[in-house]
């Protein structure tokens, strides 16, 4: 009886030991392996700026640009009727800057105090209508004028030599009309004297 009792104490010692390495096995099979993390994504690259888009505008030739050309080759009585045209476009750059070039060349050609007054008249219809900024008129068209252009103080200094050149010819032609009386002064007398010895002569018979 001790014989079964010990070897029922094996078989148990046995078992025992057999579920420990079954539940040690499992415990290890359960066991996962760390998972290693991962590299993150790299961003992706920040979108490319959108290009512009430039639509040309095809624009048009008007009569001051053909008037344009026209006075640029010498002929200016056919730029002023294309320009007149002009200022009837239905732009209002295109009419600011024809009435700007008519009333330009117009002041720059005056040869009278009349054409002179309607360069003038002309000008002050530009510059009522004119927008801030101007419609891109051509200041070219003013450098006739301005070569021409004297200053005030110009002016009064030629007024000043205008002045002393009339003194010295005055002088001059006073200092003609002097000699020339001294001359006539000095023949009557040589008459006066002549005609007082003939009565003398006449007197002694």
């Amino acid at each position: 009886m001790g014989h079964c009792v010990s070897r029922r104490i094996g078989s148990a010692a046995v078992c025992g030991l057999c579920l420990l390495l079954a539940f040690g096995g499992l415990g290890c099979a359960r066991r996962e392996p760390v998972p290693v993390a991962q590299a993150a994504a790299p961003s992706p690259p920040p979108p490319a700026p959108a290009r512009e888009v430039v639509i040309c505008k095809i624009e048009r030739e008007t009569a001051y640009d053909r008037g344009l050309k026209a006075y640029e080759a010498g002929e200016s009585k056919r730029a002023m009727a294309l320009w007149r045209e002009a200022a009837g476009d239905a732009e209002l750059a295109v009419r600011q800057k024809a009435l700007f070039a008519m009333a330009s060349v117009k002041l720059s050609q005056a040869g009278s105090d009349a054409e002179l007054a309607a360069a003038l008249e002309m000008f002050d219809a530009w510059s009522k209508k004119s927008p801030p900024g101007g419609s891109g008129e051509d200041a070219r068209f003013l450098v006739p004028l301005l070569k021409a252009y004297k200053p005030a103080f110009t002016l009064k200094e030629q007024k000043a030599a205008m002045d002393r050149d009339c003194a010295k010819k005055l002088a001059e032609r006073e200092e003609q009309v002097r000699k020339s009386l001294q001359q006539q002064v000095k023949a009557l007398e040589t008459i006066h004297q002549q005609i007082q010895e003939k009565k003398k002569g006449l007197s002694n018979y």
